[in-house]
């Protein structure tokens, strides 16, 4: 069994604690670490703001040595197409 870790951080968590988190997974054995792709919290303040998920999960990469990284999904809306299609 796979198990991840899957977190809203628009709902709000700055780069520390999501950094924090995606290292914990990986110490832990989880297999990935994966983040909602939303700039707008779903009730709440959502402080301290949103973050980019992929360049989060850039900076991420640097980090991590053997997790997955990634979205659950991508919303096409922010983003132009090929530029996404080149990350």
């Amino acid at each position: 069994m796979k198990l991840r870790i899957f977190t809203e951080p628009q709902q709000g968590a700055d780069y520390q604690t999501l950094r924090s988190v995606a290292l914990a997974t990986e110490e832990l054995g989880f297999d990935a670490f994966f983040r909602s792709d939303h700039y707008l919290a779903m009730g709440g303040s959502g402080l301290p703001g949103p973050t980019d998920s992929w360049v989060t999960l850039g900076a991420l990469a640097v980090e991590t040595s053997r997790v997955r990284l990634g979205t659950m999904v991508t919303a096409a809306t922010f983003r132009l197409p090929g530029p996404l299609a080149t990350r």
